[in-house]
This record gives structure tokens, sequence and C-alpha cells, in this order.
């Protein structure tokens, strides 16, 4: 396995997977900043001094100090910090105005919350610009939008701009028809005409299966366009707003059903999310967009979890300090957080491993 890794990192370079891998990580610096800004408007608004305000982590790139903050631009893309004087140490008991612990609870509850928000706000305007600038997908049509590569619509020759006329000679009156007469015949043949540039083509093309919903179907490996519905500002933000808490409630059920089945498989690091961002890229704006939101709502609504070393687990503490009105010895905290942190790297370590290795073998993925 480790020789088939190696392999790949020594051959020639793919300058498209490399440009898009490019996007997918200036996507993600945009939504750790957009974080991050979170933290930095309401320390800012409430008069905690921010020390530094960085993207990415470990040696700094390039720096620039605009007042008392240094903003900073690190190595890795793949976080992001906004460093707040007195944020992770005791209470000093000096008269500094600035130092975070020397504000009232709630507002320190507010700076932290702040980030988390802000990506779920975010993901709210990108859902909101969707469904009223580029539309929500409507009913399917029986054009061909994408063709998925090593599938029986691929071998058999189907292209983009097809328009399935017949399947064995008969005619339907939508796309989700269509669908559903090729997912009710698995492992058959299907003699499929094609409308091409003016012209009748007729293919045959056996079905593959997959499982969907525990039930096995048949398959082409193609993507059916779809008739784009726009509406209006207001539906549009109301859509926005609703997403964002679906989306939460399938992220929470997911993450509950892998705890309760041990089982980790469905679970992405940051190269898994540039897989399927990358495949996304190449399914359009549409798709690529609501991605990016998707990842945003990822980031808000995980670092709400109660974990260590994630926002979750500093509003925990500041919890833990309401009920019992003195805070947590900032050295407990402080050990509790580091090791957090260490779990949380070798947890990222470890899928990011298993990612690159089903990347690899091609699996996985779109």
């Amino acid at each position: 396995m480790i020789d088939t890794i190696l392999i790949a990192l020594i051959a020639p370079p793919n300058w498209t997977i490399i440009g898009q891998v490019l996007v997918f990580l200036l996507v993600l610096g945009v939504l750790v900043v957009f974080h991050e800004f979170g933290h930095f408007v309401f320390a800012k608004r409430f008069g905690v001094r921010v020390s530094d305000f960085a993207v990415g982590f470990g040696p700094t790139l390039w720096s620039v100090k605009r007042g008392e903050t240094t903003y900073r631009l690190n190595l890795l893309p793949l976080g992001g910090y906004c460093k707040m004087v007195g944020e992770d140490e005791a209470d000093d008991h000096s008269a500094d105005p600035g130092n975070f612990q020397h504000k009232p609870l709630w507002q320190r509850f507010v700076i932290i919350i702040a980030g988390p928000v802000f990506n779920l706000l975010l993901a709210s305007l990108i859902f909101t610009f969707i469904a009223t600038v580029i539309g929500e997908p409507g009913a399917r049509t029986n054009i061909v939008a994408q063709v998925q590569p090593n599938t029986p619509a691929a071998r058999a020759g189907f292209r983009p701009g097809d328009e399935i006329e017949t399947l064995n000679g008969q005619a339907f009156a939508s796309g989700d028809e269509i669908v559903n007469y090729i997912h009710a015949r698995p492992n058959q043949t299907i003699d499929v005409g094609l409308l091409r540039d003016g012209e009748i083509v007729h293919l045959d093309v056996k079905t593959t299966t997959q499982v969907f919903g525990g039930k096995t179907v048949g398959i082409f490996g193609f993507l059916p366009k779809t008739q784009m519905i726009r509406v209006g500002l207001l539906e549009g933000a109301a859509y926005g707003l609703g997403h964002v808490f679906v989306t939460i409630d399938l992220e929470a059920k997911g993450l509950v059903e892998a705890v309760l089945r041990h089982d980790a498989t469905g679970v992405s690091g940051p190269v898994g999310i540039a897989r399927f961002f990358i495949s996304a890229e190449n399914s359009g704006w549409y798709t690529a967009l609501d991605l990016t939101a998707l990842i945003s709502v990822l980031l808000g609504f995980f670092n709400l979890l109660p974990v260590p070393a994630l926002d979750g687990g500093r509003l925990l503490f500041l919890s833990v300090e309401a009920v019992r009105g003195r805070p947590v010895d900032p050295e407990k905290e402080g050990l509790v957080h580091l090791t957090g942190f260490a779990v949380l790297m070798v947890l990222i370590a470890f899928i990011t491993y298993r990612d690159i290795v089903m990347w690899v073998n091609g699996k996985g993925g779109l």
C-alpha cells in the first residue's frame, strides 16, 4: 500500500488537479477567515485586545501589524486562530481592560460562539444566493448532464447533451420516469434511443447495480439535467436559513449513527473533503457552491460540539463557570484542551491517511 502511494506521489503532476486543490484551499481559507472574523469582531466590540489574527497553522509565510494586532498567513491552510490577550491564561487581577478574562461571562460566551455562528450565517447566505440567483434543482429532464467515468453509460458512449427519447422502445413523460425505469432493472441490457445532433442513436447499455436505502437498483452512471427553479429574495432567505438547520440535523444524525455503529467510513478529513470539492467543481457552479455552504455548516456545527480544543469545549467550561459561580482552574482547563487537541490531531492524521489510500485506489468519493 505504501508503495502505491509513493508511486502516485512521484508520478508527473496533474496540473488540473493541482489547480483544483488550490481552489479548494482558497475556499477553505475564506471559510476559516470568516469563522475567526466572528471571534475578532465581537472581541473588538467588547474591548478585548487581539494580539494575532492568523489563517493557517505552522510557520508564518507573511505578516503585517496594524495597531495592536498582527495579521498572519501561515503555512498549513487547515485552520486558523484569533489570539486574544488573556484567553488561555489565569486572571492576573490586573487593571488591564483589554484582557479576555476581565470581561463579563456573557461577553466571553458571545465572543467564543460568534465564530461557529458566522460560519452558519455564511452558509445561509450561500444557500440564499443559490436559491435566488442560480436556482434549486427541480424536476429531472431527459437530457444527460454528466457522464461518470468507468460506468456503463461511459462505456456505451453517452455524451453530455444527449436526450434520452426511448428505453426499450418506450417513451417517457419525465426524467424521473426514466430514472425509475433504469433503477427497476439491475443487471439488465436496455436499448437506449438517444437524440444526438438531430438524429436518433441506439445504444445497448447493461446496467450495473448500486444499493440505495437498502435496495439494490440498476444504474447507467449518468446525471440527468434538472430544471433550475429560482425564487424571490424573502423566500430564498427563508430557504437558506432553513437549509442550514436541515443540514445540521442530517449531520447530527449521521454522527450519532456512526458512533452507535462504531463505523467511521462515512467520515472524511481534509483530503477527503478536497476530493469531494474537486468532483463538485467538475459538476458546475451549483454543486461547488452547495458543497462550499455544506463545508461552512460543518465547520460551524463541529466547532459547537463540546470537544476540548474546539469552541464547543470552551463554551462548556464557560457554562460550568456560570453554574459554579467561579472559573475552572486555568491550568486544568488548558491541560484538557491540550490533550483534546493532541487526540484531534492524531484522529485527523488517521483519517487523512485513509482518505489518501482511498483516493489512490479510486475508492470512495463521488
